[in-house]
């Protein structure tokens, strides 16, 4: 017989077990039936003979055994008898099967949601060709980011020879996309192009052609290439979509390709319904975003193997250089000005940069929880192993090997793993979905959470660790018996019971250790975004409406109309409870801010110099409650008077005048948008936060606005009431007067809580891991104190007899809890001083040692901590002697 005909014949036999086990038993039955039958023959008694033969033939079961790995594969049909032992086992004992399993469930769902959704954002590539050659392209002058124009991109595409390619992107502000004869789709984005960029990130299409140079010509065929998900959604996936008209801004695109699917672009969070050519944007009323002073493109290159990659930046820095100089005209010689690549294999570095160090830290958050999780599931198993002390000391006295037992015991505790893994997933698909809607903030995020190998390989990592944290030493313990004191049934003497009581109480002072130190880091976080929420902003946000208008002609349109901006501001300040209105353009709390070079007279811009221009109404530091601290506001005679005015920020007035005066002193604006440049501070404002609240308080310069400056793209309402019940009154009101549909209306409350996203995030699942530390610590030294109370039942039984109180019995039981509360107190305080200073970078307002965050830790698990031990020392308490002393 072959080998390969062996394995099969034990594959066989393996799978006909129960008819291989009858052949087995009717030939064992007909040998001792012949020997009896010989044994009856030569003179002994029926039942003497049956004895002879039974010693004659030897053990039965032994030789069933030795048969079965002969004929069968001995490690899988050990495996199957375990996992069958097992699953009666855990069948016997639902109550431990549902919390293991639960608890396991929690930590590894946990552990992979986050890794689930960290994967997406910060670890995968990008699913195009060779991303480890794409590079991002940014420019600076001096240490200030300058970025790049659209004319400016195009020169140095044409120009440059050390890259593969060269492409741009932007956002495409999109008002209506509709199909050939249909009505207006809901929620289609869109993002415009150059010619090289499907070549530069090397995408192919799965069906047509992609965008290419010739198409980003201002005189080209407006095409455009669509996505899967749209391709399917619109078209229901078929062919017949090429070629087939897309209506996007009232201007008709050709169908040409559609993008493979996957494919979402370069920037993470974004999934893109079409792209079009940049070079269309002025038919799609975007031709402000490609203009010589729009900076509102991204840039990213592929490398050329054979060009390093510092001799390609160097090259692009010196064209850089030189075209910028050329068209600036400044007094600044052109080695001031260069280029940097980043790494973009990632794409854009949006979610990744805000978002990457809060995922991280909640890893390992999580990862402590699952800890956790793991000492209490150990002591769970240490108390089982004690309950099945007398079972285990049989299979020892029958000939059982200490390893097969050990084997089978970690059999149990991988079925819980794997039981707990597969319900983990399932708690790992909504809770990825959940965190990203937690960090969106409503923001339409489109992420793919695929559970690609890397998502599947830490979920069997993380199983596997924890199986190898609450299954191996219990799994020791349980098979170092002492035999004969198991057989007695003895609990108190089988097996090194101090051993294991040591080995429990040491994973609950390392569960309280953990705790306290995630206790302490979520009390840190949540502080930290309280700080953050609750700061002083420099204006008082409650009450107040925002409404950010999008930058497009048709909002262009109504703003350069006086009587239409007048008959908008007069009835949205009529409604009911408003009680002023401010307009502005490129104001602090908008979407679009608008950055320039100041100079003094005499005294060019310099590095730092650069200044939030925002242009307001007179009303707008009314409405805001921004003081004026020095000097007087913008009034409505600056509005239409022939000087230029500005009112400064108090950082804008140290940082330009030191201590003087600067009431009457003349700034000037080195980029313009008209030619008027200089202006007379007659006013100095408190500092505010501009839109995004992290930052420091602004280089701010506030300017009337009017005139060459009437656009308008924030609105602010002070209400006397809540803010969020004038949001359908504003939309209405902005449709009637302006014609505006997409304009973003919310609380400035509701604004900041968005911007505050990574805060927001790391508050609100950092306190709901705390919690959770919180109670399995709880319930381990729960558990702990239960089974020192059930191992010293007669220990309390004539302490009891003795004449001792039940204050004094649950006062001896106490002392155990403060002694493991005390240990770990001290571990974890250790830790945390040490540890807390990772989140240095996450914290606002406060140290990461913060001596009354420690302590008011220390104190909750404390009073925690007391709870648990004392509901089992207070039943200890009242034992009734006798029964505790007939009790074994």
């Amino acid at each position: 017989m072959t080998p390969l005909h062996g394995v099969v014949s034990r594959l066989r036999s393996l799978l006909q077990r129960r008819s291989g086990d009858a052949r087995l038993e009717e030939e064992t039955r007909t040998h001792l039936d012949l020997i009896a039958a010989d044994r009856v023959r030569g003179g002994l008694a029926p039942s003497d003979a049956r004895m002879a033969a039974l010693r004659e033939f030897g053990g039965v079961t032994q030789v069933r055994e030795i048969h079965r790995g002969q004929r069968g594969l001995p490690f899988l049909d050990a495996l199957a008898q375990d996992l069958r032992y097992a699953l009666r086992q855990l069948a016997a004992n639902p109550g431990f099967a549902a919390a293991a399993v639960l608890t396991l469930a929690l930590g590894i769902g946990a552990n992979t949601a986050i890794f689930r959704v960290l994967d997406a954002v910060a670890l995968r590539l990008l699913p195009v060709r060779d991303p480890q050659q794409l590079v991002l392209v940014d420019t600076y002058r001096g240490d200030t980011h300058t970025g790049f124009s659209y004319p400016l991109f195009r020169e140095m595409a044409a120009r440059q020879d050390v890259l593969a390619g060269l492409s741009a992107s932007s956002d495409l502000p999109v008002e209506t996309v509709q199909l050939a004869g249909g009505s207006p789709l809901e929620q289609v984005t869109g993002r415009m192009v150059s010619g090289a960029y499907f070549t530069t990130l090397g995408v192919e299409p799965q069906l047509g052609r992609t965008l290419t140079d010739t198409d980003d010509q201002p005189s080209a065929q407006a095409e455009a290439v669509i996505s899967d998900r749209f391709w399917h959604g619109a078209f229901d996936g078929r062919v017949q979509a090429l070629g087939q008209t897309l209506r996007i801004n009232g201007a008709q695109f050709a169908i040409v390709g559609v993008a493979p699917p996957g494919f979402f672009g370069e920037n993470v969070g974004t999934a893109p319904d079409f792209w079009i050519a940049l070079s269309m944007a002025p038919r799609v009323n975007a031709g402000f975003m490609i203009g010589p002073g729009a900076r509102m493109i991204s840039v990213m290159a592929r490398l050329r193997p054979e060009v390093p990659r510092k001799r390609a930046e160097a090259s692009l820095g010196v064209l850089y250089s030189q075209l910028f100089y050329l068209a600036a005209q400044t007094s600044t010689g052109p080695e001031t000005y260069r280029v940097a690549f980043t790494s973009g294999s990632q794409g854009l570095p949006g979610l990744r940069s805000h978002f990457a160090e809060p995922l991280w830290v909640l890893m390992t958050i999580v990862g402590l929880v699952l800890l956790i999780a793991c000492c209490n599931l150990a002591n769970l198993l240490m108390a089982r192993a004690t309950a099945r002390t007398h079972e285990i000391g049989i299979r020892l006295a029958l000939g059982a090997s200490r390893g097969r037992l050990l084997r089978q015991l970690l059999t149990e505790s991988l079925l819980l793993a794997a039981i707990g893994t597969s319900l983990g997933l399932a708690l790992a698909v909504w809770g990825s979905r959940q965190l990203i809607a937690l960090a969106a903030a409503g923001a339409p995020w489109q992420i793919s959470l695929d559970f690609g190998w890397r998502v599947l390989a830490f979920t069997a990592l993380v199983a596997a660790a924890a199986v190898c944290l609450f299954g191996l030493a219990p799994a020791f313990a349980a098979t170092r018996l002492d035999v004969h004191a198991a057989l007695q049934g003895s609990r108190r003497s089988a097996g090194s019971s101090r051993g294991r009581t040591v080995f429990a109480k040491s994973l609950v002072v390392a569960q309280i250790s953990v705790s306290l130190l995630l206790v302490a880091a979520s009390s840190l976080l949540v502080r930290s975004f309280w700080n953050q929420l609750h700061r002083d902003f420099g204006y008082r946000p409650d009450g107040v409406l925002l409404v950010n208008l999008p930058l497009d002609p048709p909002t262009a349109a109504f703003a350069k109309n006086p009587g239409k901006v007048q008959a908008l501001s007069e009835r949205l300040g009529a409604l009911p409870g408003v009680r002023s209105v401010a307009l502005d353009f490129m104001g602090p709390l908008g979407t679009w801010q608008y950055t320039s070079r100041v100079s003094l007279p005499g005294r060019p811009s310099q590095d730092g110099d650069n200044a939030h221009m925002a242009f307001v109404s007179p009303a707008f530091f009314e409405t805001l409650a921004i003081p004026i601290v020095a000097g007087r506001p913008i009034s409505a005679a600056d509005v239409a008077g022939q000087e230029p005015v500005a009112v400064i920020s108090q950082t804008a007035a140290r940082k330009l005048f030191g201590d003087a005066n600067p009431i009457g002193r003349l700034v000037a604006e080195s980029a313009v948008f008209d030619s008027r440049n200089t202006m007379e501070v007659v006013g100095v404002a408190r500092d505010v936060h501009a839109a995004n609240p992290r930052d420091h308080f602004d280089f701010l310069i506030y300017r009337p606005r009017g005139g060459t400056h009437s656009l308008v793209t924030s609105i602010e309402l002070r209400t006397a009431r809540d803010p969020a019940t004038l949001a359908a009154p504003v939309r209405r009101v902005l449709q009637e007067v302006a014609g505006v549909r997409s304009a973003q209306v919310q609380p400035v409350w509701e604004a900041l809580r968005s911007h505050l996203g990574q805060e927001r995030l790391m508050a609100v699942l950092s306190g709901a891991f705390g919690a959770l530390a919180l109670l399995l610590a709880s319930i381990g030294l729960y558990g702990v104190i239960a089974y020192g109370v059930e191992r010293r039942t007669q220990e309390i039984g004539i302490r009891v007899a003795l004449g001792a109180t039940r204050s004094q019995i649950s006062g001896f039981l106490m002392r155990d809890v403060v002694r493991l509360l005390g240990c770990g107190l001290l571990l974890g305080g250790a830790a945390t001083l040490v540890l807390a200073r990772s989140i240095r970078a996450l914290l606002f307002g406060l140290a990461p040692h913060d001596p009354v965050m420690l302590l008011s830790a220390a104190a909750v698990l404390s009073v925690v901590a007391a709870i648990a031990g004392y509901v089992p020392a207070r039943r200890a308490a009242r034992l009734d002697p006798m029964t505790a002393l007939r009790r074994e």
